[in-house]
C-alpha cells in the first residue's frame, strides 16, 4: 500500500493565482467604485463637468466593477481548484482511494474504465463503470509520477477523448423535474420582482422562491473535491437573494 500526500498548489495561498488575481479585483473595484462615487456626487473633488470627464468616468464605474466581477468568479474558481488538489491518494490490492478531510472517495481496479488526462488541474481523472464516480488525482501530490507509474502498473490505460464512459461521465445529467423546478423557480422570481404584478401574484412568487431555494440547498450534493465549503458558499449567495428581493418588494409595494 502507498500514499501520496498532496502538496501546497499554485492555485490559493502565498503568492498564488487565485491572490494576484485577488488583488487585480480590488484594485478594479477600488476605480470602479471611485468611479461610481464621483458619478453621484459622492466626491466633490472629482465632480464631472464637462462630458469628456462624464465619460471618463462612466468608463470608470463600468469597466471597473466588470473587472471587479470578473476577477472574484476567477478567485472562486482558483478556490475550487485548490479545493480539488487536496487531500491523499492511497493506492492498494483493492483499488484507489482518495481522501480530502474527512470525505473519502474509492474505486476499486474492476471497476474502473481507465483514466484520462484533465486539462485545467494538469492531473488525472479515473474514469468508472456504470454507476460509480469519478476520481481526481492531483498533479501535486508530493510524488505523482510514481503514483501515475503504480496505477498503469495495475493494467489501467489512457482512455481516448471519444470514448463512450469518457463522454457519458463529462456529460451532465439533468432530470426534466430539475429542469422544470429551475424554470418555475426564475418565473417565481421574476413575478415577484416584478412591482406592476399584485400584490397576492407577488407573495406567491416570493413564497414559491422559498421554496426552490430551500429545494435546492437540500437536494444539493457536494462532491468530493468541494470539501463541504461550495456548499455554505452557494447557500450564502441564495440567502443573499431572498434578502434583496424581501427588501425589493418592501420598496415598491
Amino acid at each position: 500500500m502507498a500514499t501520496y500526500v498532496a502538496e501546497s498548489d499554485s492555485y490559493a495561498g502565498f503568492r498564488s493565482t487565485g491572490q494576484y488575481f485577488g488583488y487585480f479585483g480590488l484594485a478594479a473595484g477600488a476605480v470602479g467604485l471611485t468611479g461610481w462615487a464621483a458619478m453621484h456626487g459622492r466626491l466633490p473633488g472629482l465632480r464631472s463637468i464637462d462630458a469628456g470627464s462624464q465619460l471618463m468616468l462612466m468608463a470608470m464605474e463600468w469597466i471597473g466593477g466588470g473587472l471587479a466581477a470578473l476577477m472574484a468568479v476567477c478567485v472562486l474558481g482558483s478556490l475550487l481548484l485548490s479545493s480539488k488538489s487536496r487531500g491523499t491518494v492511497t493506492i492498494d490490492d483493492l483499488g484507489v482511494t482518495r481522501q480530502i478531510g474527512e470525505r473519502s472517495r474509492m474505486l476499486r481496479w474492476a471497476e474502473m474504465e481507465g483514466f484520462v488526462v484533465t486539462p485545467i488541474s494538469a492531473g488525472v481523472t479515473l474514469i468508472p463503470r456504470e454507476g460509480k464516480q469519478t476520481i481526481v488525482i492531483p498533479r501535486f501530490l508530493d510524488d505523482y509520477r510514481g503514483c501515475i507509474a503504480e496505477i498503469k502498473a495495475r493494467g489501467v490505460k489512457l482512455l481516448p477523448p471519444d470514448n463512450a464512459q469518457v463522454q457519458r461521465v463529462h456529460r451532465k445529467k439533468t432530470t426534466w423535474q430539475q429542469a422544470l423546478l429551475s424554470y418555475g423557480g426564475i418565473l417565481a422570481f421574476t413575478f415577484a420582482n416584478n412591482p406592476r404584478e399584485t400584490h397576492t401574484i407577488r407573495v406567491a412568487g416570493l413564497m414559491s422562491c422559498i421554496g426552490y431555494f430551500a429545494w435546492v440547498m437540500m437536494t444539493d450534493d457536494a462532491a468530493l473535491e468541494d470539501h463541504g465549503w461550495v456548499r455554505w458558499f452557494g447557500g450564502a449567495v441564495l440567502v443573499g437573494m431572498l434578502g434583496w428581493l424581501v427588501r425589493h418588494m418592501m420598496h415598491t409595494w
